[in-house]
């Protein structure tokens, strides 16, 4: 994904007909450290969001089918999925795996925290629609900058949202050098970069096109400053865009590039307004006050 602070493109989290591969994640002060979240955290799942209806395929061929990507607060090995890992559970009860499950359109190294479910899980009007997603199956996982990969077990099912709900931010943290190095669309400025994942793809409300000088100047990253103040820092451009050749095939992911935050600040917070992105369904945002978990 390529930088704009400027510029539009398009971020939609549609699946293609092909699938591309890749993982990881940066920082500095308060920034993820290699190793630091391998104990003490557990994989959850943070999100799983209905992107489109009978829009997507799945790289074998089929067709006219919905998707929904699940986010989770770890690193998910795609050697690891398999379509048996999810079961998705209608509001009439039913029961429906995925036709497939990628890790695409997000497919860097340093993305690896989306599974795109695609398959038949619903009709929007007359029902019946999704209600919770579950992970049942033998997925691996490591923390974001951790070292190990671990099985992970069933998890809690969790609730699926509607089709027509705008994107949300799921997780927020800060890149390491040794994980964002070799990132092609990578901040091009600034010193310090926030990596901003969204629950579903996402491109410019209500234009379709990627984002731009909007969505740069209305994005704050919140730091607790080492004297216990909080303060808000501007990008001085959004990155991780334009990384697939189509609007259809953008992802949930936006890289935040900042000046030198002062030592010893942790990360705590981002902020955006309403109504400056949109989901694949065209659905806006609404204005978001995300609070960094502590790890």
């Amino acid at each position: 994904m390529r930088q704009s602070s400027l510029v539009g493109a398009a971020l939609a989290m549609v699946a293609s007909t092909a699938m591309v591969g890749s993982i990881g994640a940066m920082g500095s002060s308060g920034a993820v450290t290699p190793g630091s979240r391998d104990k003490g955290e557990k994989v959850k799942v943070l999100s799983a969001s209905w992107g489109t209806d009978n829009g997507v395929s799945c790289p074998r061929g089929v067709s006219n089918l919905d998707n929904l990507p699940v986010t989770f607060n770890s690193f998910i090995k795609r050697s690891s999925i398999q379509v048996t890992d999810f079961v998705i559970t209608r509001s009439d009860g039913t029961t429906v795996r995925p036709t497939c499950a990628l890790q695409f359109p997000p497919d860097e190294r340093d993305e690896r925290q989306t599974v795109n479910l695609i398959g038949n899980f619903g009709t929007p009007v007359t029902g019946p629609i999704p209600a919770t997603v579950q992970m049942v199956g033998a997925l691996r996982a490591k923390a974001i900058g951790g070292l190990r990969w671990h099985r992970v077990g069933k998890l809690p099912s969790i609730k699926a949202d509607p089709l027509a709900g705008g994107p949300f931010i799921t997780d927020a943290w800060q890149l390491t050098e040794r994980l964002y190095k070799n990132d092609q669309n990578r901040c091009t400025t600034g010193s310090t970069f926030i990596r901003v994942m969204w629950s579903n793809g996402l491109t410019a409300y209500a234009t379709g096109e990627e984002v731009g000088a909007a969505v740069t100047d209305s994005y704050r990253a919140v730091f607790k400053l080492a004297n216990g103040k909080r303060t808000s820092f501007a990008p001085l451009a959004v990155a991780d865009l334009y990384d697939h050749s189509t609007a259809a095939n953008a992802d949930n992911m936006h890289d935040l590039c900042l000046d030198d935050i002062p030592r010893g600040a942790k990360l705590r917070g981002i902020t955006i307004g309403a109504d400056l992105i949109q989901d694949p369904n065209g659905d806006p945002n609404r204005a978001q006050h995300y609070g960094v978990p502590r790890r």
